[in-house]
């Protein structure tokens, strides 16, 4: 086992420090993705990255039936992937896709749902990605990927209380638009964070935390040299251009 999660862990590293594909791995488990995981953000803390939040991932329940889930995923934010920065430079991100989403800053250390108190929510972007060509990849695949979690753009403060019921609108460079709701994820940000606390190895959340919980729509793909923009309905507007 132990082997095994060490040859996949490095195998995942040499892709993200080269920006190449992997071959499909679809006898992983969810168990076993989580200690690949482990390892790769073992392996990443030794080097100097330093993890600052979670991101979650699949939070829309439509999704599980298709995927074999019951409940969504989750992997680290690093130091080098959190920035506030809306110029997003995509070399070595594989096929990049960007997911307009509701960051939450977590408060206070919490063990439990119960505990968790939210001290700001915020409009973002993350900016996810695969090794795998075609983002042919089961939902292990994409927890020992890193998540998928390529760069997380953190944008305008909003009102953590009414996250729940905003509507966001996400336009492309072709100048089509989509919308989603806040309640599209898991029934709403702040019930997203409070199901992190459920999942493997993700207890506890430690204050200061920032937490993204999941795209509002499905996250087209992306390429250098667009400009796309998120907008709250009533609400404030986030601009991502990429190079």
């Amino acid at each position: 086992m132990l082997i095994d999660v060490d040859q996949r862990a490095a195998r995942r590293l040499r892709a993200r420090d080269h920006g190449t594909t992997l071959e499909r791995d679809p006898d992983l488990d969810l168990a076993t993705a989580y200690a690949v995981a482990a390892e790769l953000e073992r392996r990443l803390t030794a080097r100097g990255h330093r993890r600052v939040g979670r991101k979650l991932g699949f939070t829309n329940r439509a999704t599980w039936g298709d995927l074999g889930l019951d409940r969504p995923i989750w992997a680290p934010v690093y130091d080098d992937t959190l920035t506030h920065d809306t110029v997003v430079d995509l070399t070595g991100r594989p096929e990049p896709r960007l997911e307009p989403e509701i960051v939450l800053g977590v408060g206070t250390d919490a063990r439990t749902p119960d505990e968790l108190v939210v001290e700001w929510a915020a409009l973002g972007v993350e900016i996810v990605a695969s090794h795998h060509p075609g983002w042919r990849l089961t939902p292990g695949e994409a927890v020992a990927d890193f998540g998928m979690h390529a760069l997380l753009v953190v944008g305008p403060a909003l009102d953590p209380a009414g996250v729940r019921d905003l509507v966001v609108t996400l336009a492309g460079p072709d100048g089509r638009t989509t919308s989603g709701r806040g309640s599209d994820v898991l029934g709403g940000p702040v019930e997203a964070l409070a199901a992190l606390l459920d999942l493997p190895g993700a207890s506890p959340l430690r204050a200061g935390e920032v937490v993204t919980t999941g795209s509002l729509v499905a996250p087209p793909w992306i390429a250098a040299g667009q400009r796309w923009s998120v907008t709250v309905h009533g609400g404030p507007e986030l601009i991502v251009e990429t190079s």
